[in-house]
């Protein structure tokens, strides 16, 4: 058994699970790691490190458990206090002492982790592992769009055409919007079109529609920021769903539109228990449709030189696989596509 330990910037290495346990501290639980995705966050501390990242550390927030008894589990990654403002008005993730799993404390890539009994959410029977890697990432989606005014047949415009913006817009149809994707990227474009086509999504590089309802921010292009206020209409909502390159700057002209068209912004940050929780349902009736979204399934040791893909934000959703022998696991589940190959 193994697992990843970020041990400094750029220094993902490979070593042995400890054999014995380390005491918990607090009501942590040994379970088995079944499966972990790779969030672009991991690469992002991979790359530049984190301002709660201490050294070392394991990884990977976005896993699947399983207990000594075969009970699995999909992880809430926070541990809250319970007791500062913000968790006694059940916003948990706006926690004054939150710790997350991955960045205060060892995370999912090892195929043993110490996890809070408290953030476990059972995962229902059929629901297999690979779809349950995407309830944090469709939680935090979902702590979004509490904050929209959400209505059958608005239109939103989502920037950005990696992941968690195909999520995006996957949940919004479900919720009986009408999304738009836009990507500037050409490539990425081109790559994610048969998904497009398979779901029924659309995707342009750019749009001179400024009447969108309701707009989304799904990638950390600051670009994207300045068009979503030029793009939302009068009284429109723009969720501030990703964070943008630092230092960057926004001019005050384009800020001013804001107060003339009474539109309203709204930050998301993570996402509470609950919302994970309300993702499981969507799981269950959206497997097909998150399984495109599966880059590769791939053995732990990749880890190491996925993180640069990941970066590049030129790839979807890589899954690490921590069962042993891929082959034969879920046959049928996935298949070799975008010429990469998927070990399943």
């Amino acid at each position: 058994m193994i697992r990843m330990v970020l041990k400094g910037i750029r220094r993902l290495e490979t070593e042995p699970v400890p054999e014995k346990a380390p005491a918990p501290e607090d009501d942590r639980v040994q379970f088995d790691v079944l499966a972990c995705a790779v969030c672009r966050t991991d690469a992002k501390m991979w790359d530049q490190g984190h301002r709660d990242l201490v050294f070392p550390r394991v990884p990977g927030h976005e896993m699947v458990v399983q207990d000594d008894r075969g009970r699995r589990c999909m992880v809430w990654p926070g541990k809250s206090c319970g007791a500062c403002p913000y968790c006694r008005a059940g916003r948990e993730n706006l926690c004054d002492d939150i710790k997350i799993t991955g960045f205060h404390a060892d995370g999912g890539f090892s195929h043993r982790a110490l996890l809070p009994a408290g953030s476990l959410i059972p995962m229902p029977d059929g629901l297999d592992i690979y779809t349950a890697c995407f309830a944090e990432p469709v939680g935090c989606v979902i702590n979004a769009f509490e904050k929209m005014p959400l209505a059958p047949g608005k239109r939103l415009l989502i920037f950005g055409g990696g992941t968690m913006g195909l999520i995006t817009a996957i949940y919004a149809r479900h919720a009986g919007l009408d999304p738009l994707i836009m990507e500037k990227d050409a490539a990425k474009i081109r790559k994610i079109r048969p998904i497009l086509e398979a779901l029924g999504l659309t995707c342009v590089k750019e749009t001179q529609d400024s009447r969108f309802d309701l707009v989304m921010i799904a990638c950390p292009d600051h670009t994207a920021f300045c068009q979503a206020v030029t793009q939302v209409d009068k009284g429109g909502h723009i969720s501030f769903f990703s964070g943008i390159t630092k230092n960057e700057t926004v001019e005050t002209n384009l800020l001013n539109l804001v107060h003339y068209k009474e539109a309203v912004i709204s930050g998301a940050y993570g996402m509470k228990k609950a919302d994970m929780e309300e993702a499981v349902p969507f799981l269950v009736s959206h497997t097909r449709e998150l399984g495109l979204l599966i880059e590769a399934v791939v053995p732990p040791e990749q880890a190491p030189d996925l993180l640069p893909r990941v970066l590049s934000g030129k790839h979807l959703k890589y899954i690490l696989d921590f069962r042993g022998d891929l082959h034969g696991r879920d046959a049928g589940h996935r298949s070799c596509r975008h010429g990469l190959q998927t070990h399943v």
